[in-house]
């Protein structure tokens, strides 16, 4: 999608993960990750239609109500759900289904399970930068064409994973994403900053189409056999995401 539809469609979603709604021009612009003379011609254009105004305290506030479903349609949400619940329980990790929104992601669904060694900071509406390049960032702009990202995301911000974080090159980025199998699981064994690790699939839609990325995160602590702990995380992600695009093309040859 592309043009003014995606532009009013990115803000009305920025409003939908904000918690109560209520933020500052600004805010919603970067959380929309628009151009500010684009987004502020937009915001006006919204205000207009009484479908956005200001509080007392000048914030914005909606008028409307908004989500939007997954990029495939036939990629059905309590499918994911039940995926997310099996993976959780098998793994006695959290598992979740995060979607590529604008220049963010997204936390569509997530599962904790009691047992497991971390508690997630991402919640569902979650939203975060795909500048920090660890697998769930790099799975999803590895789908993106490299032009796209080159036009429209800031090259110079990008960043690594783990405790020390550095700053990455373009070139460095690039090279990384080349080197991505859209098809294949992604994880980065440090962890992030928080001590998470996530393990990352890709859930395609009939066309070939990212729809979701589907992940299991747990504590990054060192494990005993860490070959089998990989080849064992990634057959149960691989499992689901062969039962959901399955399921997915049956619905697609009945319609």
């Amino acid at each position: 999608m592309s043009g003014s539809a995606s532009r009013i469609i990115a803000l009305m979603e920025a409003f939908e993960t904000s918690g109560d709604g209520a933020m500052t021009a600004q805010e919603l612009l970067e959380r929309s990750g628009l151009p500010l003379s684009t987004g502020y011609r937009i915001i006006s254009e919204l205000q207009d239609l009484g479908l956005v105004h200001r509080g007392p305290d000048r914030k914005l506030l909606p008028n409307f109500t908004f989500q939007r479903r997954l990029m495939s349609p036939y990629v059905d949400i309590e499918y994911l759900a039940t995926a997310c619940k099996a993976l959780s329980e098998s793994l006695n990790s959290a598992a979740e289904v995060v979607i590529l929104n604008g220049q963010n992601l997204l936390w569509h669904i997530v599962e904790q399970h009691p047992d497991q060694e971390i508690r997630l900071r991402a919640h569902s509406g979650f939203l975060r930068s795909t500048h920090e390049l660890d697998s769930i960032s790099r799975l999803a702009l590895a789908h993106l064409s490299l032009a796209d990202i080159e036009k429209r995301w800031d090259t110079s911000a990008f960043f690594s994973t783990g405790l020390d974080r550095q700053p990455m090159s373009w070139e460095d980025v690039r090279d990384g994403l080349q080197a991505v199998d859209t098809n294949e699981v992604q994880l980065d064994m440090m962890g992030n900053a928080k001590g998470i690790r996530r393990f990352a699939v890709a859930i395609h839609g009939s066309e070939g189409e990212l729809a979701c990325l589907l992940t299991v995160a747990e504590a990054a602590i060192p494990v005993r056999n860490e070959a089998a702990h990989v080849a064992a995380l990634r057959e149960s992600l691989l499992t689901q995401k062969s039962l959901i695009e399955g399921y997915q093309m049956k619905l697609t040859a009945s319609g």
